[in-house]
Formats: C-alpha cells, structure tokens, sequence
C-alpha cells in the first residue's frame, strides 16, 4: 500500500482514491439509478404500438448509451447518449422536443435525468457508493 510522508502527499493519495472511486462505484451507482429512472419514466408509461423497444439492446437503458465522463475536479458526468442519427434520443425524451411524429409524448417530456438526480439527492446512494469505493482501496472512512 502507497505511503504518504507529509499532508501534501497524503492528500494526493486521497484525492487519486476518491477519484478511482467516482469512476468505478459512484459511476456504476448512478448508471444504474439512471436506468431506473428510465424504465418509470420512460418505458412504463406506455406501451409502443407501431415499433418494439430497444431497450437494453441499444436503448436508453443499454449501458453503452449511458456515458461515464471522466472525472474533472471531483465530478462525475454521467450522460444519456441514445444516438439516431445526430439526434440523441435521450434529450429529445427528456425535454419533449425534437419528436419527427406525433404521439401522446410528443412534445411531453419524461424527465428521466431530472429524476435521477432528484433520486440520488434523496437516497444519497452516491454517497454509499463512495463511501464503499474508499473502503474497497484500504480507507477506512466514516459517512457522517
């Protein structure tokens, strides 16, 4: 295990840790609220009739569609990214706006990521998951 000689060493160890742990625990915590938050939102409201859902298969809840950007400062970006074309299906969703035809969402949004984050304020999972990041790399941390 790394060692640190003085605050300032000590405190780069930390910050790399608390790094690591927003891209692999936070990241995968708020992936998967997401997703929740896209099968409520988006999926449960109603059934398709004219096509079938791609769901996990290259639809919104398809890991690869939502993105993890890297860490910048202590930040995690996570991004729904559904790509038809130049559209990303995702922001059309989420606003309402952006629909080539009419149907009983077209032009409702189904805030998904608005939910997601209103989710994560009140569950504090985020936090959980950090917490449980910094544990897994030898920290031993408490949540106050």
């Amino acid at each position: 295990m790394a060692t640190a000689n003085n605050f300032k060493e000590l405190e780069k160890l930390i910050k790399q840790k608390i790094v690591k742990s927003l891209q692999v625990e936070v990241a995968q915590s708020v992936r998967e609220t997401m997703k929740e938050k896209v099968q409520e939102e988006v999926y449960n409201v109603y059934t398709p009739t004219l096509y079938d859902r791609q769901e996990d298969r290259g639809g919104l809840i398809d890991d690869k569609n939502i993105i993890i950007h890297p860490v910048v400062g202590n930040t995690l970006t996570v991004e729904s990214r559904r790509m038809d074309g130049d559209k990303n299906v995702g922001q059309v969703v989420e606003t309402g706006i952006g629909y080539d035809y009419e149907f009983a969402y077209s032009g409702r949004p189904r805030p998904f990521v608005e939910k997601t984050a209103e989710e994560l304020r009140n569950t504090n999972a985020h936090v959980a998951a950090l917490h449980k990041g910094l544990v897994r790399q030898g920290l031993n941390v408490e949540v106050k």
